[in-house]
């Protein structure tokens, strides 16, 4: 029987039942550490990079995750199979535990670990793959890696939450974010690219972005493919000229967008090099759940 469900510390709950104390510094502050996977017929792609991506983000904030890498996973398909989806979303938040009302860090040493477990398809909007996204540039400044690095997933999300409520206002699907210099970073939850004259085009590894997991497999599957593929600083006015324009994430996998800021994309909606990536990338997911089945 599929069902929804959540772990605390190992413990299965129904949603309406899940509960966790207000004193966790998760709650009060935001200090966590998270990551999202997706499950394909039993199978979480790129688990393991996504958990070594939780690691590096708890040694920059300085937590101590208490468990390995390995144990981390282990429970994460317990959790899984207990819920019984065999295509699901998966969150899993690590705080730094519960503590008195203090910003000290070391006030607490026990960690709270949290996995959400449910249906893929209640996170996907299947329309905005035929039609694409509408986006805006936000007036809200991406955070910059001196301050709140974006390579760190931590519960401290408010940085994305004002972009996106500034797209929502005007009832567009999402914003992309801009540094302080003005150039293009990334989305408030995924990663941003534009196509011209058939070259991928995205923000570089060293710009106030998140290095995600779809994106490296996006690169390998390009340098694959021979599709040309760069990395380089851009505004918003030149990625309103693209032919063409996509997000990716490891739910969404790789989402056409159809305009920027009211500018529709020459290409159309998907564009050729967006569409061929997209079947591309199912093909990567495919591979890589037969090669872990077959372990």
């Amino acid at each position: 029987m599929e069902r929804e469900i959540v772990a605390i510390n190992g413990e299965i709950f129904k949603p309406e039942e899940a509960k966790i104390s207000v004193f966790d510094r998760g709650f009060l502050y935001g200090d966590s550490v998270y990551e999202v996977a997706r499950r394909y017929d039993g199978v979480f792609f790129a688990l393991e990079d996504h958990i070594k991506r939780m690691f590096y983000s708890a040694r920059r904030i300085g937590l101590d995750l208490q468990k390995s890498p390995r144990d981390y996973i282990s429970e994460i398909y317990s959790v899984a199979e207990n819920s019984g989806l065999e295509n699901a979303y998966m969150r899993i938040v690590v705080t730094r535990g519960q503590a008195g009302i203090n910003l000290d860090p070391h006030s607490s040493d026990n960690i709270n670990c949290v996995i959400f477990m449910r249906d893929v398809k209640h996170s996907l909007v299947p329309e905005n793959y035929v039609k694409g996204l509408n986006i805006i540039t936000a007036t809200t400044e991406r955070n910059a890696k001196k301050a709140t690095d974006p390579n760190v997933k931590s519960g401290n999300y408010l940085n994305s939450i004002l972009a996106l409520g500034e797209a929502r206002k005007i009832k567009t699907h999402d914003a992309i974010m801009v540094n302080r210099k003005g150039f293009i970073t990334e989305g408030t939850t995924w990663n941003y690219y534009m196509v011209k004259k058939g070259a991928v085009i995205t923000s570089p590894d060293a710009a106030d972005i998140l290095h995600g997991i779809t994106r490296k497999k996006i690169r390998e599957i390009c340098k694959k493919n021979k599709i040309p593929f760069k990395e380089k600083l851009f505004k918003p006015s030149e990625a309103r000229m693209a032919d063409e324009a996509f997000a990716s994430g490891s739910v969404k996998e790789i989402m056409p967008i159809r305009s920027l800021d009211g500018k529709l994309m020459k290409a159309g909606v998907p564009g050729p090099v967006t569409e061929k990536l997209m079947g591309l990338y199912k093909e990567e997911v495919q591979k890589y759940c037969r090669k872990w089945l077959s372990r």
